[in-house]
C-alpha cells in the first residue's frame, strides 16, 4: 500500500484521503458547525481555525 501511495501527487493524496475518510470529515464538520455562527467570518479565518483545532487536538 505504501509503495502505491509513494508516487501520488499531493492532489491525488488529498482526494484519496477525502474518499477514505469522508464519513469522519462530515462528522467533524457537523460537530464544528453545530453551534457556530459563521455570518461574519472570512473563509480564510474558518480554514485556519479548523486546521489549528485539528492539529492541536492531535497533539493532546
Amino acid at each position: 500500500m505504501v509503495d502505491k501511495l509513494r508516487y501520488k501527487s499531493e492532489a491525488e493524496l488529498k482526494m484519496l484521503y477525502q474518499r477514505f475518510f469522508s464519513d469522519e470529515l462530515k462528522e467533524e464538520w457537523r460537530v464544528l458547525t453545530d453551534e457556530t455562527d459563521f455570518r461574519d467570518a472570512k473563509e480564510e479565518d474558518i480554514i485556519k481555525a479548523i486546521q489549528k483545532n485539528r492539529y492541536d487536538l492531535k497533539d493532546v
